[in-house]
């Protein structure tokens, strides 16, 4: 009997043991994937190409300009953008090449010290040293609805327009797009963002598409490419979503890369951004979990990168991880948030700090152009440094709609009487915390009694009131509010007496 009992146990141990073995791995390094990947955009190699269209120089985030360089070197394209970002820790640098045209199609008049395939120098540039390198393909940028620049306004967009959504009437494009064109008026042709975006049920979009990569598989020595269907995610006409085309679609786009892989002797990794939840993704075609069961995906980028403690990341992580897919929580560096103080490097920390408490396996950096604040990225990477660091946490606004701008729950109107939940997420342990204070604004009409609010079910004592532009705000500090916090999901319940809104809510914690 002893003796059965031991053979079952080593036969149990056994199955145990194959069992684990047939788990798939969920690693960055398992797949040849950076911990942090950082999207370029390319406007610093596109814009210099086109200066008349660019007379305030090179845009960044907040409404700033950056000078727009003169292309006389290498050093000169770099220092913008990608030189800053070198002396950073980053290993992947995810190179936006396909933005309205290829990028080995820009006008040269005034890159052309970058030679023949202006990428292909930054390229180097970033693989000397063993970093890696991604071709990023926006799948239907929709950037040449706001503006007639020539690098937006392709020959193909040009010659193709029977291609759009919506396409354009012989009247409407020689009466209003053409004059815009030609800059004989500033008077912007009336559609809508949608309408001149291609329709991917059309096989020769699909196939100008594959063409692309093609092409920029043969240029380049690539590690991989990430097609980004958050540039733009209406792919089809309403109520014509063709989910069928899409995954047809993508397993041509890994059997391009298949094909590249073998050329080049090595691996091709296939990435792809996609909206915040895996239905969202479904709603315009994208069958990301047919993706990933099929093993075409190497990583999957989750969501727009403008919501945090709103962002349901579990879902991406639950859904890829049962395939050995990781998956980057994205970070969009454009205040779309309303946030008060959003940029801080206490906010930043936040943000990227609740990514990784959702379980992010990586970092994905949309936007992220700011100079000053790229060492920031060294921080983010690091989980232990991060862990010690102040940190500002805080609610969303909403995404109204737009899935390139998925957020929260604010701003939040309160009806009297009527109780009203908010879920805020923190990484720190608030009882472990040196300090922590919590800050909440109101919009309201003249005098308004505050608020009763109650936290993870903890009625709120003590909190005090200030008046503030439009409305007032409510503060409260360690001693009354660290036994209330805890780490991980914050409950909040609102009861007024008063119609007013929630505009902010954040909590500083300094560890």
């Amino acid at each position: 009997m002893i003796r059965s009992l031991h053979a079952l146990s080593l036969f149990l141990a056994a199955t145990s043991l194959m069992a684990a073995d047939t788990t798939p791995s969920v690693t960055l390094e398992s797949r040849g994937l950076p911990r942090i990947l950082f999207n370029n955009d390319s406007d610093d190699l596109k814009w210099p190409a086109y200066p008349e269209h660019h007379a305030n120089g090179l845009w960044v985030p907040a409404g700033k300009y950056l000078p727009l360089p003169t292309i006389n070197s290498l050093d000169d394209a770099l220092a913008p953008r990608i030189g800053p970002l070198a002396k950073t820790k980053t290993q992947g640098l995810s190179y936006c090449g396909n933005f309205g045209l290829p990028i080995w199609e820009l006008k040269r008049d005034h890159i052309a010290a970058l030679g023949d395939d202006p990428l292909q120098p930054i390229l180097q540039f970033w693989k000397r040293d063993g970093r890696t390198f991604f071709f990023s393909m926006r799948m239907n940028d929709i950037h040449h609805a706001w503006f007639n620049w020539a690098h937006l306004w392709s020959g193909f967009h040009r010659s193709q327009r029977h291609l759009f959504l919506k396409p354009p009437t012989d009247k409407e494009w020689e009466t209003d797009f053409l004059p815009w064109f030609e800059g004989k008026t500033s008077k912007r042709p009336a559609i809508s963002t949608s309408s001149v975006a291609f329709d991917y049920s059309r096989a020769e979009v699909r196939t100008y598409y594959l063409e692309t990569l093609r092409e920029a598989c043969r240029r380049y020595d690539l590690d991989g490419v990430e097609l980004d269907w958050l540039r733009y995610p209406d792919l089809f006409s309403k109520g014509e979503v063709n989910v069928a085309i899409m995954t047809a679609f993508v397993r041509d786009v890994r059997a391009v890369l298949n094909e590249a892989a073998k050329r080049r002797g090595h691996s091709l990794r296939l990435l792809a951004r996609v909206p915040v939840t895996p239905e969202q993704a479904l709603s315009i075609g994208l069958d990301v979990e047919a993706w990933l069961k099929a093993g075409w995906l190497d990583a999957v980028i989750a969501g727009p990168g403008t919501s945090f403690s709103a962002c349901p990341l579990e879902r991406w992580v639950d859904l890829a991880h049962r395939h050995g897919v990781p998956v980057y929580g994205s970070m969009e560096r454009q205040n779309r948030n309303n946030v008060p103080r959003y940029g801080s490097p206490e906010t930043l920390r936040a943000a990227i700090a609740t990514l990784w408490e959702k379980g992010a396996d990586g970092l994905y950096f949309f936007n992220f152009y700011v100079r000053d604040e790229m060492p920031l990225l060294d921080e983010f990477a690091d989980r232990a440094l991060l862990a010690g660091l102040p940190k500002e946490y805080f609610l969303e606004s909403g995404g109204d709609g737009d899935l390139t701008k998925s957020g929260g729950p604010l701003p939040l109107a309160l009806k009297p009487g009527t109780p009203a939940n908010v879920h805020l997420v923190i990484a720190d342990d608030p009882a472990k915390a040196r300090e922590a204070s919590l800050e909440i604004l109101f919009k309201s009409e003249g005098e308004t009694e505050a608020p009763a609010i109650t936290l993870n079910g903890q009625p709120l004592q003590e909190l005090k009131s200030t008046p503030a532009k439009a409305g007032f705000t409510l503060t409260l500090s360690s001693a009354a509010l660290k036994p209330a916090l805890k780490r991980g999901t914050n409950d909040f319940t609102f009861t007024s007496a008063a119609s007013v809104t929630v505009t902010s809510l954040s909590v500083r914690v300094v560890p």
